[in-house]
This record gives structure tokens, sequence and C-alpha cells, in this order.
């Protein structure tokens, strides 16, 4: 996929957080030096997906909703920034499809927010079960994000002078179990899975904003497992049974 755009936008985003924001990151170390690669990340403002990427050593794709495909100069920059269009009123088998084309053929990075939508009251909403699917049938590690301080970054425009206190904590990458005994994950599965990943994020989010997942995160982890790479093995895709 060429992403003639996003270099230059990256780039000149970079400079803006750098002049007008208070931008910090903690665990920049956790993320593996090369995909393939989930970033599951929350989602508070318009600007969330730049400002993902701009803690990323490579560039990488994500979905984004299929209104701001809807005119033809949109569509265009939309994909040379390195987006792909998703229905989100439903499951959208295409974009999930292309997804794990990205990940398994081209060994990209996704970033993906599993709420599918902002989230207007700061706290996490309940999440859809579609990275899951993804983390589930591939095997490919996922990345938490934690990312506090955007809601106040709404209009696009704040792309050129984002004025505002971030924060942005990466946990250790994660793996999703494997599929059920008939080769295809279950609902109920589906559903363990993203909770756990929700977990994941809410423990690295102040206790006023873990939302939906405020009472889960004492529970304990039996979908998902820690990822051990190294840059030797940083294309490896790893599963564990469940």
């Amino acid at each position: 996929m060429a992403q003639w755009l996003f270099p230059f936008c990256n780039a000149g985003f970079k400079t803006t957080l750098k002049l007008f924001s208070d931008f910090k990151i903690e665990g920049q170390e956790n993320i593996p030096e090369s995909g393939p690669l989930l970033v599951a990340s929350n989602h508070l403002s318009n600007l969330d997906p730049a400002i993902v990427a701009s803690a990323l050593p490579n560039p990488p794709v994500f979905m984004a909703k299929k209104e701001l495909f809807k005119y033809r100069i949109g569509s265009f920059l939309m994909r040379g920034y390195g987006a792909f269009p998703v229905d989100r009123s439903r499951a959208d088998v295409r974009a999930l499809n292309w997804i794990t084309q990205q990940l398994l053929s081209e060994h990209r990075t996704a970033i993906v927010f599993p709420e599918g939508t902002r989230s207007k009251v700061g706290g996490l909403l309940k999440a859809q079960q579609g990275l899951a699917m993804i983390a589930m049938s591939t095997g490919v590690p996922i990345v938490p994000f934690a990312l506090t301080g955007s809601e106040n970054l709404q209009h696009p425009l704040k792309v050129f002078k984002p004025t505002a206190t971030l924060r942005l904590k990466i946990g250790k990458p994660f793996v999703a179990s494997g599929s059920d005994s008939d080769g295809r994950p279950s609902r109920k599965k589906m559903a363990a899975v993203t909770t756990e990943i929700m977990i994941r994020i809410a423990k690295m989010l102040p206790e006023n904003q873990r939302g939906e997942y405020a009472d889960k995160c004492d529970n304990e982890l039996t979908e998902t497992a820690e990822y051990q790479w190294s840059s030797s093995k940083a294309n490896e895709v790893s599963g564990v049974s469940g």
C-alpha cells in the first residue's frame, strides 16, 4: 500500500507536537522493531490516529469511518495516509480482510481502536470484537496503548496547533489464545479476549477513565499471554493455546 502522504504528515505533526504540546511517552521500548503488529488504543479525539502513529517506528495502516472517503479528494488523501474505509454500522468483512492481508502478507503495523468510535465521556466504552477476531485468527501480537489528554483536540485543524497535555503509555506486547477446536473462534471466546485486551488498556489509564472496564481490572487474564520478542525474531508471529 503506497503511503505517499504519511511521511510528510507524520514529520509535520511530530514537529507541532513538540512546539505546542506537553507530550510524553512511556514504554516505547515495548514496541517490537518490525511487524506484523496490532496496536490497540483507547479513542478520545479525531487526532488520536496521528498521535498514536507518531510513537511508532514504522508507518502504520488503520481503518477509518467510510464517511471520510465519501468524496474523491478525501478518499485519495485518506488512502495516501494509510487508511481503509470501514462501515461501523455492521461487521465489515471487507475491512477485516484488508487488515489481515496487511498484517500477514505485508508484515505491517495496524492501529485499531477497539471501541469503534471516540469516547465522549472520557472513560472506556464497551469494545467491539473485530480486533479479537483478527488477533485470534492471525496470531499477531498486540501492543496496548493508553492515551490521555487528547479529548480537547476534536477539530481536525488542531493538527496544526495541538495545544494539550498528552500522555501515552505503551504496555508490553501480548498474544491472544487460539481458536476453538473447530478452527474458528466462538463468540464467547472472542468476547473474553476482547475484555482482556481492554483490561490491559484500562490498567494503564487513571481509575476515573477506565469506564466499562473499571471493575474488571483485577480479573485474572487467562485468554492472553505475554509475547516474548527480540530483534532477531521480530518478524515471528507467536500464539498460545487456550
